[in-house]
């Protein structure tokens, strides 16, 4: 298994250090949902799948309430969950009105770390990843009909993201 990758160049004549050079960006080529993920623990141990479904689903319920509690979610060898916030600028305290100046609303993720046998830090979720290009013709499939809204996001991440 490996992280699939396309180069692409930047062509923003705004950042000179970047211009006209080349990054990889990562590809998703498919998206699971709640259903897979419970599908696939239930493979992995002795609970059913309607009851591993019930646990994500409520996990997601806790989760939220605690996020929108101003609280931050830790899962244990998986990372952390908090809050963030996009916000307009103004030049004084006063002047700043949150239903004015907060824009937007979003979830923070960051994978948990542990030091490794060498002493360097190793992130969940990442750790032993490879990279290698993504075929030309990779593409991400539609959705099939019955599978409805997905509820597992991956929080906005991966993607056309940020040069570099």
């Amino acid at each position: 298994m490996s992280v699939l990758y396309r180069l692409s160049q930047n062509n923003n004549k705004k950042n000179t250090k970047a211009y006209g050079k080349w990054y990889a960006h990562a590809v998703t080529t498919n998206k699971i949902g709640l259903n897979d993920v419970a599908l696939r623990i239930q493979q992995n141990c002795s609970m059913k799948k309607s009851d591993v479904k019930a646990v994500l689903d409520e996990l997601i319920e806790v989760m939220t309430q605690e996020l929108q509690n101003s609280h931050a979610v830790r899962l244990d060898g998986l990372g952390t969950f908090r809050m963030g916030l996009s916000s307009t600028g103004t030049v004084t305290v006063r002047e700043f009105n949150a239903s004015k100046n907060v824009v937007g609303v979003h979830v923070c993720f960051q994978p948990e770390q542990k030091r490794g046998a060498d002493k360097k830090m190793i992130k969940a979720l990442v750790a032993g990843v490879t990279v290698k290009e993504a075929p030309k013709n990779t593409v991400m499939p539609e959705p099939k009909e019955d599978e409805g809204e997905d509820t597992g996001d991956n929080g906005g991440e991966g993607g056309e993201g940020g040069q570099g």
